[in-house]
């Protein structure tokens, strides 16, 4: 190694230009530089395209290869600037995590008290928004960590803890502008709560509108704002915001962050990353970390470090995750917080079971349905395509048909079901009549209920997975009890979303604002009984009830146990007031005194309750595995399609 000369390094335009009278002749050099970097050979040395990567990229990858080596490097310009601030950025993440190793081994680097004279000499109203416990570990461990995820459980109060956290870096003089990135569903949160909290001294501002009505509202962005980003957005305003960053020392808050999980492809998650690299600090938040997979954790944490320094390369992360996910997690450990739901100290929920005999054309309607089923069974020999037989049949149509058979008459986009079609006559007249002849047994119960609920002048939230049931429901409410009903699903605007955004819901009205957070404050202050008609899948997250509603009645439920609990969470969260209980009501359809598929579907949700509620509500992060399929999940995994292939052959539930 001593007897190599030395190699000189230059950027040359697009390419970094390496000369030395001994390096062509190296081996290990030659086939780096051709088969490596695919660099083409000149007099004394090579000159390496930059390709994809930056040129600062480049040089220090050259100068890292050649270190290794033995070659001494002659740095010039551009170069050398390049290489020492990598050697600056390795040495800030190894501090950095140092700092949150040590954090997480009891040996915090700030005091508590210290803290919070700090936060309150800031202008932190502790009055109106005094931190509990879990959230002021969480805001230390911001503080000792830098670049943080949070993935505490939803409802425990992340948006505090992360205004907290940022409001004491501002008063240090680290940070000046805060930008969250998320859903509209997360805007009105932060909002209410910079201004409870930091009254007068935060002001909280969306960013919205025309391309030209924003970059003139990014010119105007001042010091001590929380500016308010949708993703759509901050993937169209890439360049606008990353020179915001260099304006301003901005703190980058990625909210409900596992919508930009996509492994691989995808707008939002490339752009955020980008945008990350300008940030002075970064953070990113979410109760649902790993919906389908370990993978997940790829996109949200390379915002934190988005050199790589957590994830390494993104096959050779792929690979650990199939291979020591354990080991990631491990990696990963000192950067993130999680708090249980146990440790919010909410009083448990009441859960109550109403059994609602289905009768008449509903009954009828029923039969028929799972007498298709029965017939769709017959054709197949083994287990395995009996079940096979059972998925394909859509065994969903029994859910809709003991909530409100009147759903098989349209299609459903959410679940991508046709309108059903049957080559039975006698189940096609019933059903084309059905909307005139009854109303489904567990709307009736439902009102049922809602009626003395609002006779004692209570606020209550009916949940079914059908629109087309939301749209009767609602219209029952209002014409047979004449309460304000109000409804949310996936036909109203959620924001300016792309049509088809990361997560799957379409968007109708991509323009059109703040439409679902209207309607929710119109039933959130309303005063006296109102009723919000919704389903899960349009009310899954960032969305708080409890403030004054306490009540849920369930028309129907699929198999998908983490929408369920999700949904619970709604009016089930930290904040709840003192004194009050929440009432979760369930209605099950039963026929002739027999059950149906209600009963199984909540057989299964019982059973997959105590995994769920550990993998959604416990310590320990983990992967959901859930299905990204929405009708996979709502029709059950193997287990729950061999339960009702059991029921269906006559064993008794």
């Amino acid at each position: 190694m001593s007897d190599r000369d030395e190699v000189a390094m230059v950027i040359d335009g697009d390419e970094v230009v390496v000369t030395s009278a001994s390096l062509r002749a190296d081996r290990v050099a030659r086939i780096f530089f051709t088969s490596v970097l695919g660099a083409r050979p000149i007099n004394d040395g090579w000159r390496c395209p930059r390709r994809k990567q930056s040129a600062a990229s480049l040089v220090v990858r050259v100068n890292t290869f050649l270190e290794s080596k033995g070659w001494a490097v002659n740095r010039t310009a551009v170069a050398d600037e390049a290489v020492q601030h990598e050697i600056e950025r390795k040495c800030s993440f190894q501090r950095t995590r140092e700092s949150a190793s040590a954090f997480r081994a009891g040996n915090s680097p700030f005091a508590l008290i210290e803290v919070k004279a700090a936060l309150k000499e800031f202008g932190w109203d502790d009055s109106a928004r005094d931190l509990r416990d879990h959230q002021t570990s969480g805001l230390l461990h911001g503080l000792a960590a830098i670049n943080t995820a949070n993935f505490s459980v939803p409802g425990s109060g992340k948006t505090a803890t992360t205004l907290a956290t940022a409001a004491t870096h501002i008063g240090a003089g680290t940070i000046d502008t805060i930008v969250v990135v998320g859903p509209l569903s997360c805007f009105r949160p932060w909002e209410h709560e910079v201004r409870v909290a930091t009254p007068g001294i935060l002001a909280a501002r969306r960013i919205r509108g025309t391309a030209a009505q924003r970059r003139a509202a990014y010119a105007t962005v001042r010091a001590r704002q929380v500016i308010l980003i949708s993703y759509a957005t901050a993937a169209s305003d890439r360049l606008q915001l990353i020179e915001l960053c260099h304006r301003f020392r901005v703190m980058l808050v990625v909210d409900e962050s596992h919508r930009v999980k996509r492994f691989r492809g995808g707008t939002w998650a490339p752009a955020l990353l980008e945008i990350a690299k300008h940030a002075r600090i970064r953070t990113i938040l979410s109760g649902t970390p790993m919906p389908q997979s370990g993978r997940d954790l790829y996109s949200q944490v390379n915002i934190l470090w988005p050199a790589g320094e957590l994830t390494g390369p993104r096959d050779t992360f792929s690979a650990r995750v199939d291979r020591n996910f354990p080991s990631i997690l491990r990696d990963l450990q000192p950067f993130i917080s999680r708090t249980p739901k146990s440790a919010l100290g909410l009083p448990p929920y009441e859960v109550e079971i109403h059994d609602v005999p289905i009768v008449g054309t509903q009954a009828e309607i029923y039969e028929l349905i799972e007498g298709g089923l029965r017939r769709r069974l017959q054709d197949a020999d083994s287990w395995h395509d009996k079940i096979e037989a059972l998925r394909r049949a859509k065994p969903i149509r029994l859910l809709q048909a003991a909530a409100n058979p009147d759903v098989l008459n349209s299609a459903d986009t959410y679940y991508r079901l046709p309108k059903i079609e049957t080559v039975n006559p006698t189940l096609m007249e019933r059903l084309a009549a059905y909307r005139q002849i009854e109303t489904p047994a567990k709307s009736l119960a439902a009102l049922d209920l809602v009626r003395g609920l609002a006779d004692a002048g209570q606020k209550v939230v009916c949940w079914s997975n059908f629109v087309r049931n939301l749209d009767q429901f609602s219209r029952l409410v209002s014409e047979r009890i004449g309460v304000a009903s109000f409804q949310i699903d996936g036909r109203v605007p959620a924001g300016d979303e792309t049509e088809n955004d990361e997560v799957g819901f379409p968007r109708l009205n991509p323009d059109d604002v703040d439409t679902r957070e209207r309607i929710i404050d119109q039933f959130l202050n309303l005063r006296g009984p109102a009723v919000l008609v919704t389903n899960p899948a349009s009310c899954s997250e960032s969305i708080s009830l409890h403030t004054s509603c306490h009540n849920a009645i369930y028309l129907d439920r699929t198999y998908d146990c983490a929408l369920f609990l999700q949904s619970i969470d709604r009016i089930h969260r930290l904040g709840l007031p003192p004194n009050v209980d929440v009432h979760v009501h369930i209605l099950l359809a039963s026929l002739n005194g027999r059950a149906t598929i209600d009963n199984l579907a909540h057989l299964a949700l019982l059973r997959k309750e105590g995994t769920m509620r550990q993998l959604l509500e416990g310590a320990e992060l983990r992967p959901f595995n859930l299905a990204s399929d929405p009708l996979e999940s709502a029709q059950g995994d193997d287990e729950d399609l061999s339960a009702l292939l059991r029921f269906l052959l006559g064993e008794n539930v």
